[in-house]
């Protein structure tokens, strides 16, 4: 049953969300989409870990689920609360069906992209090179995670304002998720592992503005000739 709930979420995602309405169907579709959160998230962090290898490899198959699941967490309320303001009333238990189960389609996308960075990294690929390839799986399970999610609010009216006010919302919140557990590779310029970094940017968002700030700095010092 749970493997049938699996294939619906990656081919007929209108049908599982037609069930997350359904209490009952609801706990079916949480149960096997925490387990393929699990499962996709733990391989996937073990495969981008094996790159430094040893105690990475541990700590990037936990840090992977987590990083989901804390994304999922953040993005619950926003999306129950989205709901609400453009008149979707919804039980608690359907958004939290919504939410694991774009969670189960994300973690099932860097599932099949888990063997294509192993071969990276079996023939000998850069840390930059895995880094940026990593990066990409990931995105695109968050897309397809997003798309799952929009797809859940359905044509009525008020559609294209909850999508907007939600993307924005979501991809802050899924890559605050993913900053605060990182590094998930190791960089092996560093001395020993490290469980996680810190650095004093006030965050996904700090770092971003920061980066921008040191570029305006840049360009005003810079000497044309």
């Amino acid at each position: 049953m749970r493997l049938e709930i699996l294939a619906d979420i990656l081919r007929s995602p209108g049908r599982v969300l037609e069930r997350c309405h359904d209490d009952r169907c609801a706990r079916d579709i949480a149960l096997a989409a925490l387990v393929a959160i699990a499962v996709g998230g733990t391989v996937f962090g073990a495969t981008v870990g094996t790159f430094r290898g040893g105690l990475q490899v541990l700590l990037a198959a936990l840090k992977l689920p987590l990083a989901t699941l804390l994304a999922l967490a953040l993005s619950g309320p926003i999306l129950h609360a989205v709901a609400t303001t453009f008149d979707r009333r919804w039980r608690l238990t359907t958004v939290l069906a919504v939410m694991l189960a774009a969670g189960a389609r994300a973690s099932l996308v860097l599932l099949a992209a888990a063997p294509a960075l192993l071969l990276l990294v079996g023939f000998g690929g850069s840390y930059l090179g895995l880094k940026l390839a990593a990066t990409a799986a990931y995105a695109l399970a968050g897309l397809s995670a997003l798309s799952f999610l929009l797809r859940s609010l359905g044509p009525e009216s008020g559609r294209w304002p909850a999508a907007a006010v939600f993307i924005g919302l979501f991809l802050i919140a899924g890559g605050q998720a993913a900053w605060v557990l990182r590094p998930y590779i190791g960089d092996p310029r560093d001395e020993g592992v490290i469980v996680v970094t810190a650095r004093k940017e006030g965050g996904l968002m700090g770092a971003l503005g920061a980066a921008v700030r040191s570029l305006g700095e840049g360009s005003e010092h810079h000497e044309y000739p």
